[in-house]
């Protein structure tokens, strides 16, 4: 229980019990190495919160210690009407703003789907999620607790699923104590490595996917042909963590989900389509059929590693990025240092992006409060321009991140590939 709870950052209990919410998620947190800084966040009324406080605290070993380093904010009146786009815009801003205050260390948003009632829709969606990311970025903690019997509880099911990395289930036994299940578990704690099929004709395919993944550590690879998995010659391992599909001819197999998905339960499913472009009405109907992930013919290498990373936990990015050599050196390099940094990512197969900002929004002082400890930056005074690297960040997360933290339109925010960054080093370094 304690190192999944250590590695884990996103994890859900669902409950139809308010105290039996709060009560586990203030003992999971008494598992914890040390005492938390928590934001408890709730659509509760406030004297219902002190009454089962009350209840809790009762029976509760280590009640008073979780209690004391808890903060309660009472959200309901101002998040429960979202119906126009300046209240989702102003919840979005209040999510920002509560994960950037460096006081917590976790947020617990009890019963998050009294929040919503009816109102969850897909710019709310957009926002929890964007709110989750924002959390693995800080490398801090987020708890949610809802009841699945709610319509607005079944949403957030449904999103949070493939996003969290632990679940609980929690109900009241006969005794009218609650029980806690763990409903779905960081499954790469036992077994001690993650396993990867994929399962393609294409020998180009193939190779990609040799190169990107044979050889890492923690990782168990095999391919299968379209043949072989047709003729059940070559058995599919029931505990395979990920199954990267490869079919060139058939957009999307129902049938064919649903019977890799009964062979290995706890798989994500990653389909590679033959089509040059992915239409959202695609993504809707692949997510009905159980298919996590659906990219087109030709897709950007490092955004689908990092979609690889995330579909097979998180310690395998921590342990890459204890080994980093430069984690204790100052953040701030000089032009020497970057590229050797850079290529360090690179050699160690981490994602990055590289985006820049007009040196006049910032103050050099405040640079390391803007990023964390992988991440580094380079003052070109050359371009006049901050240039910031974001380690296991897509380009847009790292555009989001970076436009809020430093006060600027996103617009003003330079995303930088391969090219436009070889081309800026090259240019200030003559």
């Amino acid at each position: 229980m304690k190192q999944n709870l250590q590695l884990s950052e996103v994890i859900t209990i669902d409950t139809q019990e308010n105290r039996c919410a709060i009560a586990f998620a203030m003992e999971l947190q008494l598992h914890l190495p040390s005492a938390p800084r928590t934001l408890f966040i709730t659509g509760n009324r406030a004297q219902l919160v002190r009454d089962n406080l009350k209840i809790v605290s009762d029976y509760l070993e280590g009640f008073e210690h979780v209690h004391q380093n808890t903060s309660y904010l009472f959200l309901k009146e101002s998040w429960s009407e979202l119906h126009d786009r300046y209240g989702i815009q102003a919840f979005i801003n209040e999510l920002r703003t509560l994960t950037d205050n460096d006081t917590y260390d976790l947020f617990y948003f009890h019963r998050i789907d009294l929040f919503f009632d009816k109102a969850f829709n897909d710019e709310i969606e957009e926002a929890v999620l964007a709110l989750i990311e924002s959390v693995r970025y800080h490398h801090k903690k987020i708890f949610f607790s809802y009841n699945t019997q709610t319509v607005s509880g079944k949403s957030f099911e449904r999103v949070l699923q493939n996003h969290r990395d632990l679940s609980f289930d929690v109900v009241p036994n006969n005794d009218g104590e609650c029980d806690l299940t763990m409903k779905t578990h960081n499954r790469l704690l036992q077994k001690g490595y993650v396993s990867i099929l994929l399962i393609s004709d294409q020998p180009s395919v193939k190779r990609m996917h040799k190169y990107i993944l044979e050889g890492e550590p923690d990782i168990r690879f095999k391919t299968l042909s379209l043949a072989q998995l047709q003729s059940g010659d070559e058995a599919i391992d029931p505990q395979t963590d990920l199954i990267i599909y490869n079919d060139s001819i058939k957009l999307l197999d129902a049938e064919m989900t649903a019977e890799l998905k009964k062979i290995a339960p706890d798989a994500q499913i990653f389909w590679l389509t033959g089509r040059k472009s992915i239409r959202k009405s695609d993504i809707t109907k692949s997510k009905e059929i159980g298919i996590e992930m659906l990219f087109p013919k030709t897709f950007d290498i490092r955004e689908y590693m990092h979609a690889i990373e995330h579909a097979v936990q998180k310690q395998f990015y921590s342990h890459k990025l204890d080994n980093l050599s430069y984690l204790n050196d100052t953040q701030i390099v000089n032009i020497q240092d970057l590229p050797k940094r850079l290529s360090e990512l690179q050699s160690k197969r981490i994602l990055f992006s590289v985006v820049t900002v007009n040196a006049s929004h910032i103050h050099e002082e405040n640079i390391p409060s803007l990023i964390r400890k992988e991440d580094f930056v380079f003052i070109d005074a050359e371009h006049d321009v901050v240039l910031f690297v974001l380690v296991n960040l897509p380009e847009e997360h790292a555009r989001q991140i970076i436009a809020h933290r430093v006060n600027v339109n996103p617009l003003m925010v330079k995303y930088h590939n391969s090219e436009t960054l070889t081309q800026l080093l090259r240019e200030d370094s003559r």
